[in-house]
């Protein structure tokens, strides 16, 4: 498993990896509105960083537009929307994307009717451009529900990044690990991060309410990517959490 870690979208991208701990093997970021806007990155510094530190790459497609709607129209527009910015991201280095398999109303039969669809669509634009699409689960919020999510990508041959806080938010932890025993092999890419009370809070990893000891146990053979996506710029609190990842998985 290749172990990383996000980076937030606020100061220089360039200082904020450079200052990543060594111990890291990829940086993850987002793009888009309200993240890292292509036409603010300078690509010649970036690189230059990602190679500096050895890292690899990992680019969050944008969250902020839903993947599906009730309109055509905005559905071909996301469509062409990430393909552009997975175009982009390839000349920095990045053949993985992490997408919000999310709705833009989720008690809309017809979106998720749709949704299967975008993600299928989605799927091939990666393959067509060499890269690795990963959808990952936000059935708490206006995704799919879990389990539903992950037949649809079965059913497709699709890839899952799957994120322990979002999942124990929507199920709880002994269906979180169902989930993971009928669906470990889908999943190609993690996010880390621990939370309590049902909410999304991406705290460092065995300080709160996820048993991570079975999570590991049910992805003891899990060879993919996991970003630590928990949200701070204290390398105390990266390191550590890597521990606890080496103690768990």
């Amino acid at each position: 498993m290749k172990l990383g870690t996000s980076i937030g979208p606020e100061g220089d991208l360039r200082e904020k990896i450079l200052d990543t701990p060594e111990e890291m093997e990829f940086i993850e970021f987002s793009i888009g509105e309200h993240e890292r806007m292509p036409e603010d990155i300078n690509s010649k510094k970036l690189k230059e960083a990602l190679e500096e530190k050895d890292f690899d790459l990992v680019i969050h497609l944008p969250f902020r537009q839903r993947l599906v709607t009730e309109i055509d129209e905005f559905n071909e527009a996301v469509l062409d929307y990430h393909k552009r910015l997975i175009k982009f991201s390839e000349e920095l280095g990045a053949e993985k994307f992490i997408v919000h398999a999310d709705m833009r109303d989720n008690d809309s039969e017809k979106e998720e009717e749709l949704i299967v669809e975008q993600i299928k669509k989605l799927d091939e634009i990666g393959e067509n451009l060499d890269t690795e699409i990963c959808f990952e689960n936000i059935g708490h919020w206006n995704g799919l529900e879990l389990f539903h999510l992950g037949e649809v990508l079965e059913e497709l041959d699709a890839s899952m990044c799957f994120d322990t806080g979002h999942a124990f938010s929507e199920v709880g932890q002994e269906e979180m690990g169902e989930f993971l025993e009928e669906f470990s092999h889908i999943i190609s890419h993690l996010h880390l991060q621990d939370t309590r009370e049902g909410r999304d809070m991406h705290l460092p990893i065995g300080s709160e309410e996820i048993d991570f000891k079975p999570v590991g146990k049910k992805l003891s053979d899990f060879n993919g990517t996991a970003t630590m996506e928990i949200f701070t710029s204290e390398n105390d609190y990266i390191r550590l959490s890597k521990k606890k990842v080496k103690e768990y998985f």
